[in-house]
């Protein structure tokens, strides 16, 4: 396991992985995410969407990550908008400025309440 990575992608299969999965389902609160990067909330936004689907894996600490460092932003996953158990994180497309992202307090959810 220390050999290990886990990696999300929005752009389908992860080439290197022996077996992945389809994450879907997530709530994301902050702000919202049409697949290939985050974007702010209009006045009229809800507070909480949900995201597009993504393909996860666990692949070797050696495999390119899908998405370079400065364009994505690793979102806590709360069990639910309690924001009081993180699950996991996961790194999120942002398009760069990863301190915007930080400072909305944009996060997802596995259920709202």
């Amino acid at each position: 396991m220390d050999n290990l990575k886990f990696i999300a992608s929005w752009h389908g299969k992860i080439q290197s992985a022996s077996s992945t999965l389809i994450l879907g389902g997530l709530q994301l609160e902050g702000c919202t995410f049409d697949g290939s990067k985050l974007s702010e909330n209009h006045r009229d936004s809800p507070s909480v969407s949900a995201i597009p689907p993504c393909t996860v894996a666990w692949v070797p600490r050696n495999v390119s990550d899908p998405y370079h460092p400065e364009e994505v932003i690793s979102l806590p996953i709360y069990f639910n908008s309690d924001r009081e158990r993180i699950v996991a994180k996961l790194d999120v497309p942002c398009g760069g400025n990863q301190t915007q992202w930080l400072q909305i307090g944009a996060a997802l959810f596995l259920k709202s309440i």
